[in-house]
């Protein structure tokens, strides 16, 4: 195999997983900016409010070709986002596991949650043609707002 074929190769390559990837995200809100907020029916007052996106490519809209995930870092002890290829992981059971580590790793409980779901297809887009019989995407989301759980709660009032 030549330099300029294994050079074409691995930029269609990375092409083809560029286009077919998915992602994740992690919003939060800067310190301060609940201050004087008040949610019913919570034990303390937010002190912060965090958003995870997923969003992930799909095959026949079935399979997944690539997908954001969330996952747990064990030695840094914090949320992560990667892409999950051939996996499914935009779904409300991966939202609600990763929003709950999350709130874990910040001793917060949560509340006021609402949660995000969309579906694409591209067939509706006329530059793209036939490629929305094939393909299609997902997107999900969750947000809410972490309240300190006792103790912290507290400690953070004095």
């Amino acid at each position: 195999m030549t330099k300029a074929k294994l050079m074409i190769g691995s930029v269609l390559a990375a092409s083809a997983m560029a286009v077919c990837s998915g992602c994740a995200t992690i919003s939060t809100s800067k310190v301060g900016t609940l201050d004087g907020i008040t949610v019913k029916g919570a034990e303390g007052a937010p002190v912060e409010h965090v958003w995870l996106g997923t969003y992930g490519e799909y095959l026949f809209w079935t399979i997944p070709l690539g997908t954001g995930r969330f996952y747990w870092n064990e030695k840094k002890n914090k949320l992560e986002t990667g892409i999950a290829w051939f996996q499914d992981c935009v779904g409300i059971g991966e939202l609600q596991e990763a929003l709950l580590k999350y709130a874990e790793s910040r001793n917060c409980d949560v509340v006021d949650v609402s949660y995000y779901d969309a579906d694409t297809s591209y067939a509706g887009a006329s530059y793209e043609g036939l490629i929305g019989m094939f393909f299609g995407s997902s997107e999900m989301g969750v947000s809410a707002l972490l309240v300190p759980r006792g103790n912290a709660a507290e400690a953070e009032k004095q």
